[in-house]
């Protein structure tokens, strides 16, 4: 199975911390993009999109999306927005093997809340109430996730090892 495995969905589904136990599993290299772009930027996220704003730090992932690409054999977490460029979804689709972390939106604000670096970190998108924001984002990003999904994988009542093992077994069974 020497193919990227791309793991997409909204923030606190698990990309991050799913995919490093995936990577293991499978002894595949692991990559996280928004790492990456943090890399190369030499900033956090939350900072590069106060100083340089939103379209500039998607620029960034759309670059950052097609270099991680040029590898094989890696698990990769992509940051939840990845998939709002038409360009990152041609990319994410013909490029590896898509699977989508979900959990419902109770879930996911209780996870936010209790990520130090949500605050620190993550960017909001609006000013609304956290419950509010992460709704309508989702009912915006969810039609992109479902139709770039090969494989999807409920997070919400898991461990991320016992997904990561979900995978697993699931792609045993997968011709990719």
């Amino acid at each position: 199975m020497p193919c990227n495995l791309i793991l997409i969905g909204y923030r606190c589904c698990g990309k991050t911390c799913v995919g490093k136990l995936l990577a293991d599993l499978l002894s595949y290299d692991f990559v996280d993009t928004d790492n990456c772009i943090e890399s190369v930027c030499r900033s956090s996220i939350d900072i590069l999109v106060a100083d340089k704003g939103w379209p500039y730090f998607r620029q960034k992932e759309t670059q950052t999306l097609a270099q991680v690409l040029r590898g094989n054999s890696q698990v990769i977490a992509t940051g939840g927005g990845m998939v709002l460029a038409p360009e990152n979804r041609a990319l994410l689709k013909t490029h590896g093997f898509v699977i989508w972390l979900t959990a419902d939106v109770t879930t996911i604000v209780q996870r936010l809340e209790a990520d130090p670096r949500t605050r620190a970190t993550r960017p909001r998108f609006t000013s609304r109430s956290l419950a509010d924001e992460t709704r309508d984002t989702l009912a915006q990003r969810i039609p992109f996730y479902e139709a770039l999904a090969d494989m999807t994988v409920d997070t919400t009542v898991h461990t991320p090892q016992h997904i990561a093992e979900i995978i697993k077994r699931r792609l045993d069974h997968v011709r990719i």
